[in-house]
C-alpha cells in the first residue's frame, strides 16, 4: 500500500485472505454512500506499484462521479448486457452446468450480473482503466505485452479497494460501445484504449469468504501440455 495514505485500511486482511476472498462484488455495492474521491486517489496510487512493463508506466484511470454520466453509463451497460445475456443461446443465462456445486455458482453469478446491470447508472463511482497510446490494430505481439502490463496494475488497483472497505466488480460489459463510453467522459477513442470498467462502492456486510474451485490439479500441466 502506499505509505502516503491517511485513510483507514483493513489491516487485519492477511495477504492470503486478500488474494482469495476479494470477489466480484455486484450485489453487495451500497448505492447510498458516497466514495470519498481521495479513497480512490490512495486504491490509484497503490495500483502503480505494480510491475510495468520497461516501467512505462502507460495505464491511466478515468474516475467518473458525476451522476449524469454514470446515468448514462450504466444506459449503456444495460443495453449490452440485454444484447448478450439474455439474447444470446450461449451466454450466461443459457448455460448448463453439470456439476451441481458450479451450477448453484452460476445460479448466483446470474442473479448478481442482472442485479448489477439495474442499478450500474446509480453506482457512486466508475473506474476506467486506460491503455495509452491506444493498441495498433493487427499488432497482436504487442498487444500482449503491453495488455500483460494493464492487468497487474487493475488489479493491484481492486486489492487496493478492498483494504479501504470498498467493492469492486471488473467488466468488459461495455467494450463494444466503447466509442458511445468515450463521447460520455470526453474520452479521444483513437488515442486512448478503454480495457475495462470498474463500478466501485462501500460494500454492505463485512466479510467475504472463498469461493469454491475445482482442484488446482484440473488446471495444471507439468513440463508438458
Amino acid at each position: 500500500m502506499s505509505d502516503t495514505s491517511d485513510h483507514a485500511v483493513l489491516d487485519h486482511l492477511g495477504a492470503h485472505e486478500l488474494i482469495t476472498t476479494t470477489r466480484a462484488v455486484r450485489l453487495r455495492l451500497d448505492l447510498e454512500r458516497e466514495v470519498d474521491p481521495a479513497l480512490l486517489r490512495d486504491c490509484v496510487a497503490d495500483a502503480l506499484q505494480a510491475p510495468q512493463g520497461s516501467n512505462l508506466m502507460r495505464t491511466e484511470f478515468l474516475i467518473v462521479r458525476d451522476p449524469d454520466r454514470i446515468a448514462a453509463i450504466g444506459r449503456i451497460y444495460r443495453e449490452e448486457f440485454d444484447r448478450f445475456y439474455r439474447a444470446s443461446e450461449t451466454g450466461l443465462f443459457h448455460r448448463v452446468d453439470p456439476d451441481p456445486r458450479h451450477a448453484a455458482q452460476s445460479r448466483r453469478t446470474r442473479e448478481s450480473a442482472e442485479h448489477l446491470a439495474a442499478v450500474m447508472s446509480e453506482v457512486p463511482a466508475i473506474v476506467i482503466p486506460c491503455l495509452t497510446p491506444r493498441l495498433a490494430e493487427g499488432d497482436v505481439l504487442t498487444a500482449k505485452h503491453r495488455l500483460a502490463t494493464v492487468y497487474p496494475t487493475v488489479w493491484n488497483f481492486m486489492l487496493a479497494a478492498r483494504l479501504r472497505g470498498l467493492g469492486t466488480c471488473w467488466t468488459g460489459m461495455t467494450l463494444g460501445r466503447e466509442a458511445d463510453v468515450a463521447d460520455i467522459v470526453g474520452i479521444d477513442p483513437a488515442e486512448v484504449e478503454q480495457v475495462c470498467m470498474i463500478p466501485v462502492a462501500h460494500h454492505t456486510g463485512t466479510s467475504f469468504r472463498q469461493a469454491w474451485r475445482p482442484p488446482a490439479e484440473e488446471f495444471i500441466h507439468w513440463d508438458l501440455w
